[in-house]
């Protein structure tokens, strides 16, 4: 009975030991961000062009006045149009204050359906509503769940969160991400700071692990094997270039141009 109860209990904090390892919505300094429109570039390798991402954090909008509106959109292009046409389209609805997220609405077409997602970030946790339509069929495949731990982000109040960090060398964060249908753990490190494409920068490790929404268990994240993340070093901290090692190669965004919204 002792060791069963060890096993009980080693098990529960294997699974369970991220969620008090996550960092807090608190967690670092809310500085003010100048709103700015980033437009990226996608690349196999630095060469092939593959496709291109417009982030706009920060648009003013009347009808959300409390609220820090983030805007993503893009497509494949080139080479891999052809291989995996694919258009997206993300928006972010967090507090002004800090940039806690509230709501995540995100609708993703490619050729063989349309997934529109809507994510609801409460004291609870995250409620995960999705729908794929079948292009082929026509058929409508909806899908619930409600997600809980202390802090849960979508992909761009994830980016917020990382900028309010001090980020000193070496320094580890890890924040807990529910984009989509699945929750997943990003373990972001320090490693130095750096000249990087013309900008002063702070190079980040990213690792990502999937999390089972059932039991809270760390899975291998098989289709990411190594990111790694330059953000200007100043106020801003916005994303200059992301390198991903997956399983087609390595596969870059690279920030082309910034505006003032």
């Amino acid at each position: 009975m002792i060791q069963l109860l060890t096993v009980l209990l080693l098990t529960s904090a294997v699974h369970g030991g991220w969620r008090t390892e996550i960092a807090r919505y608190s967690a670092g300094k809310s500085s003010t961000f100048t709103p700015e429109q980033l437009e990226y570039k996608m690349s196999w390798n630095g060469a092939i062009r593959s496709g291109k991402i417009t982030i706009e954090f920060g648009q003013k909008d009347k009808r959300y006045p409390n609220v820090f509106l983030s805007h993503a959109y893009g497509r494949s292009t080139g080479p891999a149009f052809v291989i995996f046409p694919y258009t997206f389209t993300f928006t972010s609805f967090a507090k002004l204050s800090d940039h806690r997220p509230l709501v995540f609405v995100a609708t993703e077409k490619d050729n063989k359906e349309v997934v529109d997602t809507r994510n609801s970030y409460k004291s609870s946790g995250v409620h995960c509503n999705a729908t794929t339509t079948l292009h082929a069929s026509k058929t409508v495949i909806s899908h619930s769940h409600l997600f809980t731990a202390k802090a849960i982000h979508d992909p761009l109040s994830a980016i917020l969160a990382i900028r309010k960090q001090p980020l000193y060398k070496g320094s580890v964060i890890q924040l807990c991400c529910h984009p989509f249908a699945s929750p997943y753990l990003i373990k972001v490190t320090v490693l130095e700071r750096a000249k990087h494409l013309g900008y002063d920068c702070i190079k980040l490790d990213v690792k990502i692990q999937k999390i089972d929404k059932k039991t809270g268990k760390l899975l291998v994240y098989k289709k990411l094997k190594k990111a790694t993340m330059w953000i200007t070093d100043d106020g801003q901290r916005i994303p200059v270039e992301l390198r991903s090692k997956v399983l087609i190669g390595d596969v870059r965004a690279t920030l082309t141009k910034r505006s003032p919204l």
